[in-house]
């Protein structure tokens, strides 16, 4: 489901906000994504990616994909956090370039990865000032 920004509520344009911000800190210069988890209301973590490489990624890339298992800003979000934690929250993903909202649509490794840390709903930017509702 697309959703213009303008149409969200306070609560979550505030996690689209903090992606935002969490996104400008990124180590990795050409894609800057951040991700905000939310469980409850509550932020249970933040993460941005970064050039390094991911051991927990790479057991959720297809060996056939030119994807790097770089530390994603998806994977920084649930790695190290008990399952209990991750299981039915929400992440908001956002990309970030000349300051503008980007395309942030995980990728395949990380939409398996955090489908199997039980994250239930990913909320990402688009190129048009709108967001997506995906369902895992």
């Amino acid at each position: 489901m697309k959703i213009r920004l303008s149409k969200l509520s306070k609560q979550k344009r505030r996690y689209i906000d903090l992606a935002a911000r969490i996104a400008q800190s990124s180590t990795y210069s050409s894609f800057n994504h951040g991700c905000v988890l939310v469980k409850g209301g509550s932020v249970i973590n933040v993460s941005c990616n970064k050039g390094n490489y991911c051991s927990f990624g790479s057991r959720f890339k297809q060996h056939t994909a030119r994807l790097h298992s770089t530390l994603h800003a998806e994977l920084g979000a649930v790695l190290g956090l008990d399952r209990s934690l991750t299981s039915g929250s929400v992440a908001y993903v956002v990309r970030i370039k000349e300051e503008e909202y980007r395309m942030s649509k995980p990728c395949e490794m990380c939409e398996e990865a955090v489908k199997f840390c039980g994250v239930k709903k990913v909320i990402y930017t688009t190129n048009d000032d709108s967001v997506i509702v995906e369902k895992l």
